[in-house]
């Protein structure tokens, strides 16, 4: 069986479909993470009833003040193994800390980079995204 082409005059009479509309959002939380990055999650309602997840990380670029986004979905289908590879993460986490030589890097970097004048307090405004 051969896939059905459209001709360019065929896509112009062709009926368009309305936009879906914007998922329900049921639940939204965040925090601002040090630095430039914030992150977000969301529980949504798709049009078909069920239930996802949106994981965003945000990350404002600090020399063009561009906000650039990075998206997770996962899908109700896909919850409980979600929550378990989490947890699991999670787990490894607490048992496996960042050395302490390296959390003493780390802290020094983000306590250096918060002292450095930042352009927007100058006086530069951000762009709207």
């Amino acid at each position: 069986m051969t896939a059905a082409t459209l001709s360019r005059s065929d896509e112009k009479s062709a009926p368009k479909t309305a936009p879906r509309p914007e998922p329900k959002i049921l639940y939204q939380t965040f925090f601002k993470s040090i630095g430039t990055r914030t992150y977000a999650a969301q529980v949504k309602q798709a049009s078909n009833g069920n239930h996802f997840i949106a994981l965003t990380e945000g990350r404002r670029d600090e020399k063009t003040g561009d906000l650039r986004k990075n998206f997770v979905l996962v899908f109700g289908e896909d919850f409980e193994a979600f929550f378990k590879m989490l947890d699991d993460t999670k787990q490894f986490v607490h048992q496996h800390p960042v050395p302490a030589d390296i959390a003493k890097k780390q802290a020094r970097f983000w306590e250096n980079k918060r002292k450095q004048p930042s352009a927007n307090k100058a006086g530069e405004t951000r762009r709207q995204n």
